[in-house]
């Protein structure tokens, strides 16, 4: 029965390559990931922002329309049939 043993100094050199391989292949998906994660980040925010902004506009109308004019903007924009159910 005839296996095949690396030598020792063959064998540290495969691990060496297989670091360095892998070393490469993290640098080179940090860079490519940190392209795509910077415009995935920026659009979220600017979608979080701008519904943030939309929904305490209406909630801050809402407020001085009932206070000022007696007039019931969640009811004016939803309607009767969704304040009854």
């Amino acid at each position: 029965m005839n296996t095949y043993r690396p030598t020792q100094s063959s064998s540290y050199w495969m691990v060496a390559l297989k670091l360095l391989i892998l070393v490469l292949g993290l640098y080179l998906s940090a860079l490519v990931l940190g392209k795509v994660f910077t415009w995935v980040f920026a659009i979220a925010f600017f979608l979080i922002r701008f519904i943030v902004f939309v929904g305490v506009s209406f909630i801050v109308l809402h407020f001085f329309l009932k206070l000022l004019f007696k007039i019931d903007l969640f009811q004016l924009v939803m309607g009767k049939r969704f304040t009854s159910r």
